[in-house]
């Protein structure tokens, strides 16, 4: 009985390290993406900005 009831806790410690590892990696993904899309953002922002500049002075 007593076998038992230490592999059953092991594996709820077990499970809740799982989980809680994998919501860390989903959330560190999460911050990795929102950097990424800030930074084609800007990107994309800065483009357009000397598109206009270029079309102003009809280089394009």
């Amino acid at each position: 009985m007593e076998t038992k009831l230490i592999l059953t806790v092991a594996l709820a410690a077990a499970i809740i390290v799982v989980v809680l590892v994998l919501v860390a990696v989903i959330i560190y993904q999460r911050w990795r993406l929102g950097d990424k899309n800030a930074a084609i953002s800007k990107f994309i922002n800065e483009n357009e900005q000397l598109r206009q500049k270029m079309q102003r002075k009809g280089i394009v």
